[in-house]
């Protein structure tokens, strides 16, 4: 069946405009402390809030993504975040704000989920891992826009969020377009489709959501200390911004990696995490040369390396793809929210970032075990046992 380029290309403009709401106010902490008259702790919060809820939406999408069209659900998430893009402008208090943050970050997790399904549902094989890669690129392609625009946009009444609703119109265009087709919707709706329990011990699935927790902990962790790191270092530069380029073009290479060169998704994920594994050890054990410079950046490009792949996985292990996708994502945010406050943790306690990178090496090396296991003939049951 041919699909027509609107429908392909309309997941990667709208999750680039999620990317924008997320990371935008990042970009400007003092600004909107003083605005809002509150510290760091309650700041970290609005992060912490659209994590937490990205988390809490990937139950009822999953539930919708089995029986409705992904297209369809795309459009009204499109709307909804955008309406709430524009809110999030005209709340004056912190806890307003606090409030619309989560439920734009339920809005937020549904499109990520919704968007990443269609795709999957679109394509397969190497193509649907190279659009998995640009589709995660353009995620962190959007927050970078957000860290650049953000101290320009922040003084306008309407502006810091409201731009990401504009930013949605192209995306939300396609969408409408493309509004009743039949090539997104689900595989089956029979009652013989593997049930959700089996998905979530579907052993691939639980790899990849393994994997997908290195990751994401990885990038957040690091967009969220990689300036104050440098800045101990003596190095000053919108550094933010940097890491989710880097970011970009690590998750649109390895993507694009699967679908052009003779390598898996299972190969592109081992080969990654024991860099970045490698990459966080060194850091840990780093001092005063050229190397605690450069690696943090190389480490960005190896975890973002296998974003696609891993989407492709769990996309593939099963016929509810969207269930196996949302639990790949609660999974990845569960520990979005944890690890950045655990490394903060350790930076508190002991005045370095070493107990931070030995812990993403850990995690890096058990997604590399992980996936180890799944390309040894009978490394894993059928069924993981809960």
């Amino acid at each position: 069946m041919s699909v027509s380029r609107g429908l392909r290309l309309a997941p990667h403009l709208v999750v680039g405009t999620v990317g924008y709401v997320l990371f935008a106010y990042a970009a400007v902490p003092d600004a909107l402390m003083e605005t809002l008259d509150v510290g760091f702790t309650a700041f970290g919060l609005l992060m912490s809030a659209a994590l937490g809820a990205f988390v809490v939406a990937q139950a009822p999408t999953s539930r919708l993504l089995d029986r409705r069209s992904a297209t369809r659900l795309l459009l009204w998430g499109t709307v909804v975040h955008a309406i709430l893009a524009v809110a999030l402008d005209l709340v004056a208090t912190f806890e307003a704000l606090l409030a619309l943050r989560f439920l734009w970050g339920l809005t937020g997790g549904f499109v990520l989920s919704v968007g990443a399904t269609q795709i999957s549902r679109l394509a397969t094989g190497g193509t649907a891992t190279r659009e998995q890669g640009i589709y995660g690129g353009m995620l962190t392609l959007g927050g970078a826009l957000g860290f650049l625009s953000a101290p320009t946009l922040v003084s306008l009444p309407l502006g810091l969020n409201a731009f990401g609703a504009v930013l949605a119109l192209p995306g939300l265009a396609l969408v409408w377009r493309h509004r009743d087709t039949d090539a997104t919707a689900p595989a089956t709706t029979s009652t013989a489709t593997a049930s959700v329990r089996s998905v979530l011990t579907h052993p691939v699935v639980a790899v990849a959501s393994l994997c997908y927790v290195a990751i994401i902990s990885s990038y957040v962790t690091l967009s969220t200390f990689i300036t104050a790191y440098y800045a101990d270092l003596g190095v000053v530069a919108p550094l933010n911004a940097v890491v989710l380029v880097m970011a970009t073009v690590g998750r649109t290479v390895g993507g694009t990696a699967v679908w052009t060169w003779p390598v898996s998704d299972e190969g592109l994920v081992a080969g990654s995490t024991a860099v970045a594994a490698l990459g966080f050890g060194a850091l840990a054990v780093g001092s005063g040369t050229t190397l605690v410079l450069v690696l943090p950046l190389l480490a960005m490009v190896a975890v973002s390396l296998p974003f696609g792949a891993t989407y492709a996985l769990a996309a593939a292990a099963t016929d509810r793809e969207g269930t196996a996708i949302a639990t790949m994502v609660a999974a990845g945010n569960v520990a979005a929210l944890v690890v950045p406050a655990v490394t903060g943790a350790l930076r508190d306690v002991t005045g370095s970032y070493t107990g931070g990178f030995l812990l993403l090496a850990a995690l890096n090396l058990l997604a590399l075990c992980g996936v180890g296991l799944l390309v040894v003939p009978r490394g894993l049951p059928s069924e993981i046992s809960v």
